[in-house]
């Protein structure tokens, strides 16, 4: 019986796992698990999505700042 449930469980994960290698999270499972609208959608990043955008605009106020200073004391 222990036997019959562990294969049972070993076949569930690939099925699971197949399922969301075809369609992608947002279409696994029939949008079970996909973002109710667009702005949820937009709104959920991961930690290397926000690590990357907060060291762009450091970059970018960093380059404002210096043309800011050269533009100072070229006049």
């Amino acid at each position: 019986m222990g036997r019959i449930l562990i294969i049972g469980a070993i076949v569930l994960v690939i099925w699971a796992g197949m399922e969301i290698q075809a369609n992608g999270i947002n279409g696994a499972f029939n949008g079970l698990f996909a973002p109710a609208g667009q702005a949820e959608a937009e709104a959920i990043t991961s930690t290397p999505q926000r690590a990357g955008d907060k060291v762009r605009d450091a970059f970018q106020k960093g380059e404002e700042r210096n043309n800011r200073l050269l533009e100072e004391h070229s006049q």
